[in-house]
């Protein structure tokens, strides 16, 4: 009995202390300026594993919420055609989709090199629906020995179907 417990103890260190160093918490992004962040991390030779979703997804949510960078303008001004237009938003009217990898060249574990890219659109319509994408947002998320950079690499109108 005494070995059984003993071993559920031993067991129970190993998980907790293997569990501790597979999830170290994410370096705080900083902004550089309204378009681009850093962060460093403490992992120098990732092999990509620098660059996560949560940081591009928070680097998104501060470009939204700086009024100078050119993601929150362009959403204003989609906004703006969006009440021109006469039609009505439907939820936020502007929608920016999900990220997908466009570019990615590794150079051994500490040089990582990424784009990512999405689709903005425009959801508008009261009793029909019109989602119309408008715009291609590209960014770089690049990883150099730990020190990770994101920055809007491309914001280029697009028309998927000409009127």
């Amino acid at each position: 009995m005494r070995l059984a417990v003993f071993t559920l103890c031993i067991l129970g260190l190993f998980a907790r202390s293997g569990h501790a160093a597979q999830s170290a918490p994410l370096p705080a992004l900083v902004m550089t300026s309204p378009d681009s962040a850093t962060a460093n991390y403490q992992d120098k030779c990732s092999n990509g594993a620098n660059i996560d979703k949560q940081n591009r997804d928070k680097f998104l949510q501060l470009m939204l919420a700086n009024k100078k960078s050119k993601l929150s303008q362009l959403k204003v001004a989609l906004w703006g055609e969006i009440k021109k237009s006469g039609d009505e938003p439907r939820g936020e009217g502007v929608y920016i989709g999900e990220w997908n990898q466009t570019f990615h060249d590794r150079s051994g574990c500490g040089a990582n090199s990424n784009s990512y890219s999405t689709f903005i659109s425009t959801v508008t319509g009261g009793n029909t629906n019109h989602t119309v994408v408008k715009y291609l947002l590209t960014i770089d998320d690049d990883d150099n020995a730990g020190k990770r950079t994101l920055k809007v690499r491309d914001i280029r109108p697009i028309s998927l179907r000409a009127k």
